[in-house]
């Protein structure tokens, strides 16, 4: 198992520092050593498939190497992670989804493929809707936990206890398998400057997401 540190938490506004990571740390994220499947074939049907930015660079990783660690700038993003809807660069639309990152430490590999189903589909329900999405609201309908027997990968479930009716909120069907997902990975790093988000796999704040002051007050506050 690889080991990783817990990197300080990022804000809205604030930059993130890529460069020079330091990994030794007591606060330390559990990463299996999942060899990728992925060649420079696999990868160019990928690119074609999904119409990849061409304001980034993708790379297969080589025998040795594992996830979430590349050369200086890349990021580890799996196949199945498009297909759940991730693209780079991230949406200027929604500046949700750095923040998002940001605060809570988290580069968007550790999002399983129907977590980020999550995420995509409350940005599409407040776009359609005309409605600012905020990580306030997010925490507000869905929890976050750990993928069973790994302390890195995050799922969400919806919050369907304890709320007002959220009737215009359905959750889609989503796969009930994405199975060899971990093994589809290759890594990705912008032509031009750098990711606006964490690179290092930090430990995933279950208890700061899950519950704070604001979103007690917002539990009781929310609207219809």
């Amino acid at each position: 198992m690889m080991v990783l540190r817990r990197r300080r938490n990022g804000r809205l506004g604030e930059s993130v520092d890529n460069t020079n990571r330091d990994r030794s740390s007591s606060n330390l994220c559990n990463i299996p050593k999942h060899p990728s499947t992925y060649t420079e074939a696999t990868l160019k049907c990928t690119i074609d498939h999904f119409y990849l930015s061409k304001g980034h660079t993708y790379r297969a990783p080589g025998p040795a190497e594992y996830l979430p660690i590349g050369r200086p700038g890349e990021v580890a993003i799996y196949q199945d992670s498009f297909k759940a809807g991730l693209r780079f660069p991230l949406h200027p639309f929604f500046p949700f989804l750095v923040e998002f990152f940001c605060t809570f430490n988290l580069s968007p590999g550790q999002l399983v493929p129907n977590a980020l189903r999550m995420l995509n589909y409350y940005l599409l329900v407040c776009m359609r809707r005309g409605i600012e999405p905020s990580v306030d609201v997010f925490r507000l309908l869905f929890e976050m936990k750990l993928l069973d027997r790994y302390d890195c990968y995050v799922v969400f479930y919806h919050r369907d206890q304890g709320l007002p009716s959220h009737d215009h909120f359905k959750i889609p069907n989503c796969p009930s398998s994405n199975s060899g997902w971990k093994n589809r990975y290759f890594f990705v790093k912008p032509i031009i400057g750098t990711f606006p988000f964490p690179l290092d796999w930090g430990i995933p704040p279950l208890e700061e997401f899950n519950s704070t002051p604001i979103l007690s007050y917002l539990l009781v506050k929310s609207p219809d």
